[in-house]
């Protein structure tokens, strides 16, 4: 009998995120427990490990994951496998790609580089398969994709830089009075946000939670308050109507740091500019106009003038941009908001009110507002904070999409995913929109498919386009360390080793230190690691010579960064340094806490916060607006579709991960169901138990009814993760909008990709991981439907 050791793992709990590391415990060979780690100081205390974090010790075990390469035999779809060895695998895919490249060029093989697979998704998995797109020439359809896109989109105008300002460290929640928590469910789905908000209402915060469902975290906050879906961006607008109407706003906040006083051109909505491109505002104790240079020049004015009509050379009528602020903030009454959303006008101004007088208040939003109108609505949460003057200093802030980190990691990565550096990149980048409308037609251009990462039919709505999609190719290979929904129609399926199996460094969850993953056990059956199966791969189609190294080589590029925190590490940080201490903690400060804001200078062309969008005056988008849902029968009203379908995540799975361990379907409730109020269900003649089908004109699914009242009255809800075969019939992926389907691909955000390519931007996801996530809305819940009874054979 063997001692127990232990190791470091990236948990499979956190799928793509890698926020959390857990320490695996190993005796003879085999895993026998998970724990949460224990990082080095100043960070001791921040390692922590959720119920997903302590059952993954079980999946490599799994009688039900993949252990050997399959290859389909009969109809795709159909189920039919047989096994065979790694070497026939890859001689036939190899002899295949060769054959498609050479008949319809390389372009036509589409590789699906999503870090959304085995953890980490920053690891070589993800790396490699980027080395191999680059060489090969491959299309990549992951630009400009409907996901994530709000925080982006607020970011790139607001502040110059969308990833950017999306990183927080939550530890500056402590020392808040006031937190909004909105649009979001730390409580049961992030551990570090919700260790830092407990540690901040015992420092004396008050926390609200405005949100859809009563779920883990409104049952924690102080105060909960329910709104109608997708009606959030129209009460953020009118509580900074509000705070302007009351006198609120922070003034010496918004003139030294913002827009506020720059002076607007009435004709064509531009910041006013002299000859040599001196911005300016308007000094009313001299009454004259006063030049501003760019990139946060002084402001030399005594009193600048926020308010108010002037006139610049004779004729050119020009307002600051406070005054059309206030003005494009008029028609946001509380009476109308509460018109839209359902929340009282009193609990509206009180909220605004304890907010706006709050010393240092925090708005928390994060990734729970997937609507069309997203984009506007993360702006109105940016709003609050800029004219509130919140931002910049321990308990003051805003986030809108919840990343929790120190300071960054950043590792030597463009060496290996761009061998040859931008210009010599081969990839084809194409606008996911753009891709599917070519999918489209006749003559689809895209004749082979390989997915090493993550699930897209399952988790890229719409299921109908990805069949259409599968239909067209001669090859479809997918890598995974399960039979997924996109598995099941593959012509391979690869096994890939599980993060308890391979060697990686986990950087993502960023708590100031590298950490060292590796092997706790074995690899069971005969699964690879994507070195290995990247490396030959390779062989066979050529480009062996750039796939030449192994594990420990690649990783050791990676440590080689030049990265100041990493390359001033004394002794300097190698792998044979990380094999003996396991993990190191970077040259980061330990105050201030990281927080993108702190400097409070930015990298747009005034310098400043540019709350007032000019680039987005012709579209009629300069001051922020709200826009209505794709499909919101709540708020719109739909006599046909009279509910909204939500598809929120849960605690006890990671994306389509963790729906096979029994131990997490029983806490799931052993199965999908559908969730709605019960005076819903009374309206329709339903009740508790029934099987019902949910549907609209794109699809269906059917599960039991489970009444709930923490479901708003109008909302339907099935969670978020169950494949499709654990339903009776269909799955909710069938009810959505395609993701960047060309009605949901507006004309701003349109405007929002050309500013971005203008801009000088590079369109390759590994320079710029804005250049995924620009031009498109996430619309997963702007879904109307219908609920009936299910009748056998009676089904839409």
């Amino acid at each position: 009998m063997q001692e127990e050791k232990f190791v470091y793992t990236a948990c499979p709990g956190w799928g793509d995120h890698d926020y959390c590391v857990i320490k695996t415990i190993t005796k003879d060979g085999k895993i026998v427990r998970t724990e949460k780690v224990e990082y080095s100081e100043p960070e001791l205390c921040d390692g922590h490990i959720c119920q997903k974090g302590l059952t993954s010790g079980r999946q490599p075990y799994h009688p039900d994951r993949l252990l050997y390469p399959l290859k389909r035999k009969g109809e795709r779809g159909e189920g039919k496998w047989e096994k065979i060895s790694w070497d026939q695998a890859l001689d036939e895919i190899a002899t295949k790609l060769l054959d498609i490249s050479e008949r319809y060029g390389p372009e036509s093989v589409v590789l699906w580089t999503l870090p959304a697979g085995v953890p980490p998704a920053s690891g070589l998995g993800t790396l490699l398969s980027q080395r191999f797109g680059s060489l090969w020439g491959v299309t990549d359809p992951l630009i400009s994709f409907g996901l994530d896109n709000g925080p982006f989109y607020t970011n790139f105008y607001n502040f110059g830089h969308g990833m950017g300002y999306l990183l927080i460290d939550p530890r500056n929640f402590i020392g808040a009075d006031y937190i909004i928590v909105w649009g979001a469910n730390p409580i049961e789905n992030q551990m570090r946000i919700t260790q830092n908000l407990v540690r901040a209402r015992d420092a004396g915060a008050k926390i609200i939670d405005i949100g859809l469902i009563f779920d883990g975290t409104a049952g924690w906050v102080d105060e909960f308050v329910g709104v109608k879906a997708g009606s959030d961006g129209f009460i953020a607008l009118a509580m900074a109507r509000q705070i302007l109407e009351l006198g609120l706003e922070d003034r010496d906040f918004l003139i030294n740091h913002t827009v506020a006083a720059y002076l607007v051109r009435d004709d064509d909505g531009r910041f006013y500019r002299d000859e040599i491109g001196n911005f300016a505002i308007w000094d009313t104790i001299s009454g004259k106009a006063v030049a501003v240079t760019p990139q946060k020049g002084d402001i030399k004015a005594d009193v600048p003038a926020l308010e108010g009509n002037y006139v610049l050379e004779g004729s050119i009528h020009v307002k600051p941009a406070f005054q059309l602020l206030k003005e494009g903030l008029s028609e946001y009454t509380l009476d109308a908001a509460e018109k839209i959303s359902g929340v009282s006008a009193s609990r509206i101004a009180q909220i605004t009110i304890e907010y706006a007088s709050a010393k240092n208040a925090y708005l928390i939003g994060a990734l729970g507002l997937r609507y069309a109108n997203q984009g506007e609505t993360y702006r109105a949460f940016d709003l609050l904070a800029t004219i509130t003057g919140n931002m910049g200093r321990p308990g003051a802030g805003v986030t809108t999409e919840l990343i929790p980190i120190s300071y960054p990691v950043v590792f030597n990565d463009l060496a290996i995913t761009r061998p040859f550096g931008a210009q010599g990149n081969k990839t084809n980048p194409v606008r996911q929109g753009e891709f599917f409308e070519q999918v489209k037609r006749g003559d689809c251009p895209y004749k082979a498919f390989i997915c090493p990462a993550g699930n897209p039919v399952h988790q890229f709505p719409n299921r109908s386009r990805w069949l259409g999609f599968v239909d067209k190719l001669e090859l479809f290979v997918d890598i995974d360390i399960w039979l997924t929904d996109t598995g099941e129609l593959a012509d391979y399926v690869l096994p890939d080793a599980m993060p308890f199996e391979r060697t990686e460094l986990v950087c993502a969850a960023q708590y100031n230190h590298i950490v060292l993953q590796e092997p706790a056990i074995e690899p069971q059956g005969d699964v690879r690691s994507p070195t290995w199966y990247w490396t030959q791969l390779a062989k066979r189609l050529g480009l062996g010579e750039y796939f030449n190294k192994s594990e420990d080589e690649w990783l050791q590029i990676r440590l080689d960064t030049d990265y100041p925190p990493i390359a001033s590490l004394e002794p300097k940080l190698t792998l044979e340094r990380l094999r003996a201490e396991k993990m190191v903690r970077q040259n980061a400060p330990v105050e201030p806490k990281f927080d993108p804001f702190a400097s409070l200078t930015f990298p747009t062309a005034t310098g400043r916060i540019e709350f007032y969008f000019e680039r987005l005056a012709d579209i009629g988008f300069a001051v922020p607006r709200y826009l209505p849902c794709y499909e919101s029968p709540v708020i719109d009203g739909n006599e046909r579709f009279p509910y909204q379908l939500f598809t929120g995540r849960q605690r006890f799975f990671m994306q389509s991960m963790f729906t096979e361990d029994p131990i997490t379907k029983e806490l799931s409730g052993g199965g999908p169901a559908t969730r709605m109020n019960p005076k819903d269900a009374v309206k329709e003649g339903l009740k508790n138990g029934d099987m019902v089908e949910v549907y609209n004109e794109r699809g269906h699914v059917v599960a039991v009814l489970r009444t709930d009242e923490a479901v708003p009255p109008g909302t339907v809800h099935v969670w978020f993760g169950w494949r499709k075969r654990h339903f009776e019939k269909g799955t909710y992926s069938e009810l959505m909008v395609p993701i960047t389907d060309p009605s949901t691909v507006d004309a701003l955000a349109d405007h929002w990709w050309n500013d971005y390519v203008e801009a000088g931007n590079e369109i390759d996801c590994c320079l710029s991981s804005d250049a995924q996530l620009t031009g498109a809305w996430d619309t997963l819940w702007d879904v109307a439907c219908a609920v009936r009874p299910y009748v056998v054979g009676k089904e839409s």
